[in-house]
């Protein structure tokens, strides 16, 4: 047995946790032995839908699911009074934002997969009761129009098809659905927002404005950004470089996790 494996040593709890919830096992375990209600970092959801996986329904019971935006979050946008949520997915890290916003203040949610916007407005409406709500459809891209979107078969790994890193092919199983499409600059321009607060995970698609429009952040005070490497015009395109296009608009990197990070406006 390796060293740092055998029971007792300091490694070998950090394992045991990683592989129990990255588990399909232990995701149907737990959904079983709750009801199908989890508590993620003190949120609760009803994870009883299909489209939350077992593992996801793991990974939210160990607080790791979209962990460490969920902290950057908790930390820094408390108190918002307009946040901007690009990517709202299951709507676990926007049920986090609700929590901590204004009263009265205003949320707006863009999805691009069609898949997960029925459950996703039944599930937000408990935790958004305070707030005016606004649900967009929509890839975010660089220009107005159409895109293709590769939904994954598990819903939550689905992405625009243009922000797949160069050689790397469409999700297996998956289908390319055409969604409408709008720029950062639209979607605020239509929800009538001026100043914002941004929540972003969208795998990639964060270059359409970071690299293309970067002056729309210009009325961004606060941010919690998950950047991944893609590509930009038939070029790769890094994280550090994503990161340096975001803090040339002015906002300063104050929290950072991998390849999340949060950024204020001095």
């Amino acid at each position: 047995m390796s060293k740092d494996l055998r029971p007792g040593t300091a490694c070998a709890p950090k394992l045991w946790v990683a592989r129990l919830v990255a588990s399909h096992a232990a995701g149907r375990v737990i959904g079983a032995l709750s009801a199908n209600r989890v508590r993620h970092q003190g949120v609760w959801f009803d994870v009883r839908s299909s489209d939350f996986s077992p593992r996801v329904r793991a990974g939210m019971f160990w607080g790791s699911y979209e962990g460490a935006e969920t902290r950057m979050i908790r930390e820094l946008l408390r108190g918002s009074t307009t946040v901007v949520e690009l990517g709202s997915s299951l709507g676990v890290t926007t049920a986090h934002v609700a929590a901590l916003m204004a009263a009265g203040g205003r949320l707006v949610c863009v999805e691009a997969n069609p898949l997960l916007l029925p459950g996703l407005r039944d599930r937000l409406a408990r935790h958004t009761a305070s707030l005016h709500v606004d649900f967009l459809h929509a890839a975010v891209t660089d220009a107005c129009g159409e895109a293709v979107f590769d939904v994954s078969p598990s819903t939550v790994s689905s992405r625009l098809a243009a922000a797949r890193p160069e050689g790397v092919a469409a999700r297996p199983r998956g289908q390319a659905v055409r969604v409408p499409a709008l720029t950062l600059r639209e979607i605020l321009r239509r929800t009538e927002v001026d100043e914002f607060e941004l929540v972003c995970d969208i795998e990639g698609a964060e270059a359409a404005f970071l690299l293309k429009d970067p002056d729309v952040l210009r009325r961004c005070r606060r941010a919690v950004i998950e950047l991944h490497e893609t590509t930009c015009d038939g070029r790769p395109v890094s994280v550090p470089d994503l990161a340096e296009a975001a803090t040339a608009t002015g906002l300063r990197v104050v929290r950072r996790h991998g390849p999340v990070v949060g950024l204020v406006r001095p």
